[in-house]
């Protein structure tokens, strides 16, 4: 018999414990006296490597279960965990016992607090010089991973904390630098470096990885656009040197350092230049080359490809193209129509595919498209890259310089096709400031005027708001300049029973009245029909535009009144006139306990008591016929004061 001493608020207390060894067959995790209730970071897998290669050091706490020949652990459940994983794999030697302490029952939720509360991490650093011994005694990586039951990727970064000064180190030791923070001193094995760097930061700096790495290391990474253009590989063969952070994963792009960015930036511009000495060799005047991925400049003029025949084997392939994206197409749409029986990956394949089919009919669409010699004559191109780092070639471009000879040979009896010139930039009259101090005088004018003329401005508000409501597309984002937005809450998304439901159909009809009466159009056509109508008329139409803006879906229930209830009570409403509890309105999305507690509360228990012993299908029909005429409410529908 061994003791456990435990002391709390009223002093010493001895939990007496019994040494067993225990049948894992028979052991199960105690839900009654297990403490940790948060799953713990570790892997279970990596948990039972650990076991099966050192064995298991700690043995389990248990009380005995209810169950005959069965005991219940208290602390040490993932343990146990593990050795069922090892016990389903064959891994567990035939016959082996656990090694357990029991306690009693009164003592089972102590033991299992203060087993978890007690157990302390073992500090990073300390791994770091038990993981540099274990392979210093011959352990591979894979060894020590299994033994401590870690990945071999957190083995080989504990390892790499060998390559930071020791002065940092105890600084880690000592809480004064956080473990990112030293991860960043590592990317460079200049301990004196890092020495420096730390020293030349004040107490937060030296403590950011980003500075740290700034500091360090004033390089790209992998990951950089112009890295994926030229090749990871070209540059190091062209003898660019590369740091890595070995805190990152090896496949990790924005891990790998570049130390040249000057030989990256050479290597990039001598690739562009290639190709636009390419272009050159087609005939077009000019070809700039940039590193700059911005958008080209409006200062630029634009000359644009004119139209030339197919051949007859592009004919061919597009038609063979269209007729493959023809039958992708169907096969999609009877994926989709399948809706869950439809195999997500498959249905992904499918639309690759059609992408790729659709690419390659534009690739050869536009080979009907060639710029001329004498537009190459008076344009040129910038070869440059694109945000990701693919090769971008913009052509047909004029420059300021060339804007008279693009106008002169425009006008030639050759002349250069289409041709697109920004207006020439002049000095604007008026300042920004002074546009800005006569047009709010001028909206100031137009304000006083409309608050003069009811009428007008009644008038205008429904034109606006009637093009917000009717309007399609960008067109109906137009206004007559007035500052009013709306915003309709999507009702048939949330209660797939409005449109048939009484109020649904009230709405349906009032917008189909004021669809087939307003005449809209792009030249204000609501504004000249609302400025002819009367009063009573717009007065119709606002309310209507109004009312659909009325917002109330809540998405939990609450007994607090609502700006809908003020809102209703103002228009007195009867929501029983408008709903009533059916099965397709409310009772087919309740239980059925649920069900025998609203007859009851509706109709009466007598009626309710039957629904006890009906079949859902059959309690619902019921419970429709009882509360027909009631005017029950469920809470939610109640309007509350």
């Amino acid at each position: 018999m061994a003791i456990r001493l435990f002391i709390d608020s009223e002093g010493v207390r001895i939990m007496k414990h019994k040494a067993i060894e225990l049948d894992p067959r028979k052991l199960v995790v105690s839900e009654q006296y297990q403490a940790r209730k948060t799953a713990s970071q570790t892997p279970l897998p990596q948990l039972a490597d650990s076991i099966a290669t050192v064995g298991l050091l700690h043995a389990l706490a248990v009380v005995k279960s209810k169950k005959r020949g069965f005991h219940e652990v208290i602390a040490g459940g993932r343990r146990l965990q593990a050795i069922h994983h090892l016990l389903e794999d064959g891994r567990w030697p035939e016959g082996q016992l656990v090694a357990g302490n029991l306690y009693d029952e009164e003592d089972a939720l102590l033991v299992s607090i203060t087993e978890n509360v007690q157990r302390e991490q073992m500090h990073p650093a300390d791994e770091f010089e038990a993981f540099a011994e274990l392979i210093g005694q011959g352990k591979t990586i894979e060894d020590v991973a299994a033994a401590f039951g870690v990945t071999a990727t957190v083995v080989r970064r504990r390892l790499q904390l060998g390559r930071v000064a020791p002065a940092l180190m105890q600084a880690y030791r000592d809480n004064e630098l956080p473990l990112d923070a030293l991860m960043a001193y590592a990317m460079t094995d200049n301990q004196e470096r890092q020495v420096q760097v730390y020293s030349n930061l004040n107490m937060w700096d030296r403590k950011s990885p980003r500075v740290i790495r700034g500091m360090i290391e004033e390089a790209m990474t992998a990951n950089h656009r112009l890295v994926h253009f030229i090749g990871l590989d070209a540059y190091q063969a062209a003898g660019g040197g590369v740091t890595r952070d070995l805190f990152a994963d090896e496949d990790d792009l924005n891990g790998i350092y570049l130390i040249d960015r000057a030989l990256v930036d050479r290597l990039a511009l001598s690739k562009l230049q290639e190709t636009a000495a390419n272009l050159t060799t087609q005939g077009w005047a000019w070809v700039e080359v940039t590193l700059d991925s911005e958008p080209v400049s409006n200062r630029y003029g634009r000359v644009y490809p004119e139209q030339v025949d197919l051949m007859p084997e592009q004919e061919a392939a597009i038609d063979l193209l269209q007729i493959q994206e023809k039958s992708l197409m169907h096969d999609i749409a009877i994926l989709e129509d399948e809706e869950e029986k439809a195999d997500e990956d498959e249905w992904q394949a499918f639309n690759q595919r059609l992408d790729e089919l659709q690419e390659q009919i534009r690739v050869i669409e536009n080979q009907c498209e060639a710029y001329t010699d004498s537009q190459k004559n008076v344009a040129g191109c910038i070869v440059r890259l694109d945000y990701q780092g693919l090769l971008d070639i913009v052509e047909g471009l004029i420059r300021p310089e060339d804007r008279a000879q693009a106008q002169e040979q425009q006008q030639d009896a050759e002349g250069v096709g289409r041709v697109s010139l920004p207006a020439v930039k002049t000095r604007p009259t008026h300042s920004e400031r002074l546009v800005r101090q006569l047009t709010a005088n001028k909206t100031a004018i137009v304000q006083a005027a409309l608050a003069n003329n009811p009428n007008v401005a009644l008038a205008v508000l429904v034109a606006q708001l009637a093009r917000r409501h009717y309007g399609a597309g960008y067109y109906r984002h137009g206004g007559f300049g007035l500052g009013i937005s709306t915003s309709c809450e999507p009702l048939a998304a949330d209660a797939p029973d409005f449109p048939q439901s009484r109020a649904g159909q009230e709405l349906a009809r009032i917008e189909q009245h004021w669809g087939d009466v307003i005449t809209p159009g792009s030249d204000g056509g609501e504004l000249a029909w609302a400025l002819s109508q009367d009063t009573e008329t717009l007065l119709e139409l606002l309310a209507y535009l109004v009312a659909v803006t009325v917002q109330g879906i809540q998405h939990q229930e609450s007994s607090q009144s609502s700006t809908l209830d003020q809102l209703a009570g103002l228009l007195d409403v009867q929501i029983p006139e408008w709903w009533s509890a059916t099965g397709e309105t409310y009772l087919s999305h309740v239980s059925k306990d649920r069900l025998v507690e609203v007859v009851s509360e509706g109709a009466s228990p007598e009626q309710a008591a039957p629904l006890v012993r009906m079949k859902k299908t059959e309690a619902i029909e019921a419970a429709e016929q009882a509360l027909a005429g009631t005017g029950w409410l469920p809470s939610i529908m109640v309007l509350k004061d």
